[in-house]
């Protein structure tokens, strides 16, 4: 899929689970709709928690 940049990430959103949602589905892991899985959720924390640690690069790399 595709990245869809018109599908919003919300700037305060109720749950941490509703903003991954928002980012999966505009970058195309998830089709819009569709639900969140328990292990696409703990991906999300443990790159959270790699970047907290210092551990991710900021910069992209190159595709």
């Amino acid at each position: 899929m595709p990245e869809d940049s018109n599908i919003p990430v919300p700037a305060a959103p109720e749950s941490p689970r509703a903003a991954f949602q928002a980012l999966a589905e505009r970058v195309g892991v998830l089709a819009p709709g569709a639900p969140l899985s328990d292990e696409l959720m703990k991906f999300a924390e443990g790159v959270l928690q790699l970047a907290a640690e210092g551990k991710v690069p900021r910069e992209r790399a190159p595709r």
